[in-house]
C-alpha cells in the first residue's frame, strides 16, 4: 500500500477514536473503550507500515522506451545504408544484406569503403597524379555556375528563378553562370575530366561525354558530369510542379504517410455541452464512444526517360528541359487528376466510403435540393453544412463553406455571385443586399467537371473531406539518376510517391443544380 494511502487512513482512524469520546473526553460504557482500543490497534499497524517504508531505499523507475524514436532512428539507418550503396554503384542486394545483418551506419560504411578499394585494386590503372585543390567549395562553385548556365541555355532560368524566389526581381540574382557562359555540353564534359586530370587530347567527342559519365574522383563520388545534368534537371522538375496551376490545394488536405500500408484516418466526435451538478450532486461520466474510421493508402507513380551520348554531342539542353518540365507539369496533374476522378465516382457523388454508400448521400444528409445556382439556392446548400452534427451526434459542427467547386462553364456565375454587392437575382430589380457576398474564399472552376452539379466543401484545415497524403513528406517528384546500361548515356528516373482519399463527409455538400 502507498505511503500516502497509509497516512489518510491513519488519520481517519485518529478521527474516528477521537469522536468515540465525551465531550469530557471520559467513554459512554465499556463498548466504546474497546472501540477506541481497536481504532489505536489499527493505527500502530499502519505506523509499523509507515515504518518499513520510510526504511525501504526507493527503487527509481525503469527507464521508458522512446518507441518513436527507436523508429525514427532504424528508418535512418536503413534509408542511409541504401543511400551508401546506391552512390557508390553496388548492387541493391548489398544493401538488403546489410539491412538484415543490423549493421550501423558507420559499419556498413567502412563495409560499402572495403568493396569500393577491392573493386578499384583489379581495375586498370588510369592517372594518379595527386590534385589539390584550394577549398572544400571549389567543385560546388563549379557546379552551381555550371547549373546556372545550363539553365539560361535549356530556357528554363526564369522558371527556376521564380519557383525558388517568388519575390526576385530579375533571374540575374538567382542565376548567373559567370565564367561557364557559352560552354557547350561536350565542353564542360571535357572541363569535368580536366578537374581529374584526365589528359583527353586525340579523344572523339563520343569517348569525351562517356568518359564523364563514368570518371569519379578519389572519394569514389558520383561523377561530376552526372551530377551536374542530375542537378540541373532537378530543379527544372521540381521547379515545373511548383509553378503548375492546380486547385486540389483549395479544398483538400495535405499529410504525411510513412510507408505504402493503409494508415487509417480516425474522426472523433464531441462531448457536447456540460452536465449541470446540483448543489452536494455528484459529477456524472461522460461516455466516449468508438471513433469513426478512414484510410489513406499511398501509391508509387513515375517514368524513366534517357539521356544519352548523342544528346549531350548535340548539344540540345533545350530537349533535357523541356522533357523535365513536361514531367514536373505531369506530376503535378497526377494529383489533381486524381482528386477530381475520386469527386466524379458514382455519377458525381463522389466515392463509395465504408458504409457502402457514397460520398455524397441523402441519409447523410450533405445533399442539397437540386436547383440551379442562384444566391437561394447556395445560401440554402450552407444551412445544410452548417447543420451537421460530429459522428456522435451530440452537438452541431456548424461548419462554414471555404470554397465553391462548380464546372467550367459556371464560374463566371458562381464568382458573380460571390462578389456582387447586391442579390443579381432580384427579379423586380431593387437593390437588396446579398446575403451570401464573399461566402467563398476560392471559386474554382475546372473544365473535368460537366454539366450543373456543383460542391461546397468547408475549409481542410477544420474539417478535411479530401486529404493528399506524401510518402514522408516528399510533396514534389523526386529525380533519380544511374549511369545507363541499356543506353549509352543515363536514365532518369522521375518517382512520385502519394496518395488521395475523401476520409469525412461532413465537411462537403453537392447540389446536382438544374
Amino acid at each position: 500500500m502507498k505511503k500516502e494511502t497509509l497516512l489518510a487512513k491513519r488519520a481517519q482512524l485518529l478521527a474516528e477514536a477521537e469522536g468515540l469520546k465525551g465531550p469530557d473526553g471520559a467513554f459512554r460504557d465499556d463498548a466504546t473503550r474497546t472501540a477506541f482500543d481497536a481504532k489505536l490497534a489499527e493505527i500502530e499497524q499502519i505506523d509499523a507500515q509507515l515504518r518499513v517504508i520510510a526504511a525501504t531505499p526507493s527503487t527509481p523507475a525503469p527507464p521508458q522506451l522512446d518507441t518513436e524514436a527507436i523508429q525514427i532512428a532504424e528508418r535512418e539507418r536503413i534509408v542511409g545504408i541504401e543511400s551508401m550503396v546506391r552512390v557508390a554503384k553496388l548492387e541493391p542486394t548489398v544493401a538488403v544484406d546489410m539491412v538484415k545483418r543490423g549493421l550501423t551506419l558507420d559499419a556498413a560504411r567502412a563495409e560499402v569503403f572495403a568493396k569500393l578499394a577491392a573493386a578499384d585494386a583489379q581495375a586498370p590503372p588510369t592517372d594518379n597524379t595527386l590534385r589539390v585543390e584550394m577549398g572544400a567549395d571549389a567543385r560546388g562553385k563549379f557546379l552551381r555556375g555550371a547549373e546556372s548556365w545550363l539553365l539560361i541555355k535549356g530556357g528554363a532560368a526564369e522558371m527556376v528563378a521564380r519557383a525558388e524566389n517568388p519575390r526576385a526581381a530579375s533571374t540575374a540574382a538567382v542565376i548567373d553562370p559567370g565564367e561557364f557562359r557559352g560552354m557547350t555540353l561536350v565542353d564542360l564534359a571535357r572541363y569535368c575530366l580536366g578537374r581529374l586530370n584526365v589528359q583527353v587530347r586525340g579523344w572523339d567527342k563520343m569517348r569525351i561525354v562517356s568518359e564523364a559519365f563514368m570518371r569519379r574522383d578519389i572519394t569514389q563520388s558520383t561523377s561530376d558530369f552526372s551530377t551536374l545534368l542530375e542537378n540541373v534537371l532537378h530543379k527544372v522538375l521540381q521547379a515545373a510542379y511548383a509553378t503548375t496551376p492546380d486547385t486540389w490545394k483549395m479544398c483538400c488536405a495535405q499529410s504525411t504517410v510513412s510507408d505504402f500500408r493503409a494508415h487509417n484516418r480516425y474522426r472523433m466526435g464531441s462531448f457536447g455541452a456540460l452536465d449541470t451538478v446540483a448543489e452536494n450532486g455528484e459529477f456524472k461520466n461522460k461516455a466516449i464512444s468508438d471513433a469513426e474510421k478512414g484510410s489513406i493508402t499511398a501509391t508509387t507513380k513515375g517514368n524513366i526517360i534517357n539521356v544519352s551520348r548523342q544528346m549531350i554531342i548535340n548539344d540540345d539542353m533545350g530537349a533535357f528541359t523541356r522533357l523535365l518540365t513536361m514531367l514536373g507539369r505531369a506530376a503535378a496533374l497526377s494529383v489533381e487528376v486524381d482528386v477530381y476522378a475520386q469527386i466524379l465516382l458514382n455519377s458525381g457523388l463522389g466515392p463509395t466510403q465504408s458504409d457502402g454508400q457514397p460520398l455524397f448521400h441523402a441519409n447523410r444528409s450533405n445533399v442539397g435540393s437540386g436547383a440551379a445556382i442562384s444566391v437561394v439556392s447556395i445560401d440554402a446548400d450552407r444551412v445544410i453544412m452548417a447543420s451537421q452534427k460530429d459522428p456522435w451526434g451530440n452537438e452541431y459542427l456548424d461548419l462554414r463553406p471555404h470554397c465553391l467547386v462548380v464546372p467550367i462553364a459556371l464560374g463566371g456565375t458562381a464568382r458573380v455571385l460571390n462578389d456582387a454587392q447586391y442579390d443579381p437575382d432580384t427579379s423586380n430589380k431593387l437593390q437588396m443586399p446579398n446575403r451570401v457576398r464573399g461566402l467563398f474564399k476560392y471559386v474554382i472552376d475546372t473544365p473535368r467537371l460537366t454539366g450543373t452539379r456543383r460542391y461546397m466543401f468547408a475549409d481542410p484545415a477544420i474539417a478535411p473531406t479530401c486529404e493528399v497524403a506524401f510518402l514522408e513528406g516528399q510533396s514534389s517528384p523526386v529525380l533519380e539518376t544511374q549511369d545507363g546500361w541499356r543506353v549509352d548515356g543515363a536514365e532518369m528516373k522521375v518517382r512520385f510517391d502519394y496518395g488521395v482519399a475523401f476520409i469525412d463527409w461532413r465537411g462537403a455538400v453537392t447540389n446536382a443544380g438544374a
